[in-house]
């Protein structure tokens, strides 16, 4: 299960998830769990996915989303940690 910390972090992804037309990343999110490789590596990409079309969204609002991603980003991190997903959320990110 995803430690979420807050509920607007499940809702700020799913949100993504839907703007950005990502199914497999909204499944991923709806059940609440990464069942294998791949949607680990589709979930690291999505987050920056998310990153790259908040910052989008927050020249054309003037608002700002950069607590709530602070906040994604540290339960994903855990979430990769503790299900064992570490290097591939660690290769993606470096990658970036």
């Amino acid at each position: 299960m995803i430690p979420y910390n807050l509920p607007q972090e499940k809702e700020t992804v799913l949100h993504y998830a839907s703007l950005l037309d990502d199914k497999l990343t909204k499944e991923i999110i709806e059940s609440d769990l990464i069942k294998n490789e791949k949607q680990a590596e589709h979930l690291a990409n999505f987050f920056w996915k998310m990153v790259d079309r908040s910052n989008i969204e927050d020249k054309q609002s003037g608002e700002s989303s950069e607590y709530i991603l602070e906040k994604i980003i540290i339960t994903f991190m855990a979430y990769y940690r503790s299900s064992g997903y570490e290097e591939i959320w660690e290769d993606i990110s470096d990658a970036r």
